[in-house]
């Protein structure tokens, strides 16, 4: 995930790696946290991959050497295979934080890459929900003890069906949205 996020950064120009963590910060939300331990050891993989070239510039105020990074064909082809490739089979965090990523960069792919991506994760989605009314069902006709336990999950359940519904309703207007775009 971390990988697309970066190709699909440097996709829209070169950036240092400072900024590359800030904006990915941000990107995964307040309760996720991406440490200069986790990125810096990635970038330096995606340099030795051939996918991003370093360039490092002196900075002027302290003296400390700005690292530099760009995307290469190399990367620019692996960013499309990533953006093709299908999402995990479960239906979880990761796999929405994935579709935020990949919406941010679909204007970087063809128009049939982003219907596959959009398709894939209504699909997943509607099974998650499908998996949700059973369990509900289930708990509706068997009425397991305890009552107070069985009650509390009734509702969680509710939440994450009407949590679903309306993300599965934007992903089909989504969906219809690019259908009609010109490519």
């Amino acid at each position: 995930m971390y990988e697309l996020f970066v190709l699909g950064e440097l996709m829209t120009g070169e950036k240092h790696g400072y900024m590359l963590q800030d904006v990915l910060k941000n990107a995964v939300g307040q309760g996720r946290k991406i440490s200069s331990g986790t990125l810096y050891p990635l970038l330096s993989r995606m340099v030795e991959g051939g996918w991003i070239r370093l360039r490092e510039e002196e900075e002027t105020a302290g003296g400390r050497t700005k690292k530099i990074y760009e995307i290469t064909p190399s990367g620019e082809e692996r960013f499309q295979r990533l953006m093709a490739e299908p999402f995990d089979p479960v239906y979880d965090a990761d796999t929405q934080n994935t579709l935020r990523f990949k919406m941010v960069y679909f204007r970087y792919v063809p128009k049939e890459v982003r219907l596959a991506c959009l398709d894939q994760y209504l699909r997943l989605l509607e099974q998650s929900l499908a998996h949700v009314a059973r369990f509900e069902a289930y708990l509706l006709a068997e009425r397991p003890e305890p009552e107070k336990q069985r009650v509390q999950l009734l509702r969680t359940f509710d939440h994450r069906k009407r949590l679903g519904e309306v993300e599965a309703e934007w992903i089909r207007e989504e969906i219809e949205r690019v259908r009609e775009q010109q490519d």
